[in-house]
């Protein structure tokens, strides 16, 4: 019997890029099929360290067409969780090998979808190619497999879905991209890691999900008639009507200045007023990076407070969007729908 067994699912990104034309070094990175990647990475091959060693069992999926995660769509993330859902009793952790550009939307959209989830499902890919003379994808890749096999290495179970980078684990709704070219390339603003992969790994529990006690189950049903709007000086509010008083349009995000400020101008009223009287939920999150939402503080947010605005409070945008469209698409009743937005149901928000 294996001590852990761990199922990988490539999808794509920078870690199995290569060039388009491999004789002209500056021709456009293009992703590269499963096998050349692992090549990369003996470690995980039958007589490596993670088999031969540490008696781990691998099984490995590809995306028929692997892509840069910048074309993906919640298409993708009813993929993931279906492939997932089929092998979840078999294993006892899961990889998902994914581009960074949408990475923490993935996270995002997953731990809203998967229900009980009482396993790591950890999200790793790198900022350069698992070719390069100087990847960090190998050890991404590396510490995710100490994750999703935790207990081959006498480690705490982390029931999450996380991304894993650069010797950090996050909670996978509190994490968002920051960086392009730094190794650090995701941060969790207003969340502690859930664990430090240094040369010692410390699993943090306290900031862990406790295990679930009922059934796993998954619900991939989103409903994508929702928008994201970040306001800025000047913004017209008559083209925001244009966008949002529509019938179409089930949530409406607004990416608030500071801790939920907006223009108080009538017109800026009036046009949410309306979209919420057709029945559109709006969220209020923020532009900073850190802290959150706190309707009332400021009198700059006042108006708002009695046109049915939901604070999105400490929330990352990625995990508004996912949130509001795993929420929307359970179809629950208007009040019912609003009761959810509001509440910490994965551990997504702390205000």
């Amino acid at each position: 019997m294996p001590e852990a067994r761990v199922f990988i699912l490539y999808t794509g990104g920078t870690i199995g890029m290569g060039h388009l034309d491999p004789a002209i070094p500056h021709s456009p990175l293009v992703p590269k099929s499963w096998e050349e990647l692992q090549h990369f990475m003996p470690s995980i091959q039958p007589n490596g360290y993670f088999p031969l060693t540490k008696g781990i069992e691998f099984e490995y999926h590809s995306f028929d067409e692997v892509m840069d995660s910048s074309q993906f769509n919640t298409g993708h993330w009813k993929m993931m969780a279906e492939e997932i859902e089929k092998r979840y009793d078999d294993f006892d952790g899961f990889i998902i090998i994914h581009g960074t550009d949408t990475m923490a939307y993935t996270a995002s959209g997953l731990s809203f979808m998967f229900e009980n989830l009482a396993k790591p499902v950890v999200l790793t890919g790198s900022q350069l190619p698992i070719s390069h003379s100087r990847t960090d994808a190998v050890n991404n890749l590396s510490n995710a497999i100490h994750v999703a096999a935790a207990k081959a290495f006498d480690l705490d179970l982390i029931p999450e879905v996380c991304v894993c980078f650069n010797d950090k684990l996050l909670r996978g709704n509190r994490s968002t991209k920051a960086s392009t070219n730094d190794f650090d390339g995701f941060i969790s603003p207003n969340y502690q890691p859930l664990a430090e992969l240094e040369e010692k790994i410390k699993i943090r529990k306290e900031y862990v999900l406790n295990q679930p006690t009922g059934n796993f189950l998954t619900q991939t049903e989103l409903n994508i008639n929702v928008i994201e709007i970040g306001l800025f000086p000047g913004m017209r509010p008559d083209l925001l009507r244009k966008l949002v008083i529509d019938d179409e349009v089930d949530g409406l995000i607004l990416k608030t200045y500071g801790s939920g400020n907006a223009p108080c101008s009538d017109e800026f009223v009036s046009v949410l007023r309306k979209a919420h009287d057709n029945g559109t939920h709006i969220m209020f999150i923020s532009q900073c990076l850190q802290g959150g939402v706190e309707m009332g503080k400021y009198n700059a947010s006042s108006p708002f407070q009695n046109l049915g605005i939901i604070s999105g409070g400490d929330m990352t945008p990625e995990a508004a969007l996912a949130k509001m469209m795993f929420v929307l698409g359970l179809r629950k009743s208007y009040s019912e729908t609003r009761f959810m937005l509001q509440q910490n149901l994965v551990g997504e928000r702390s205000i």
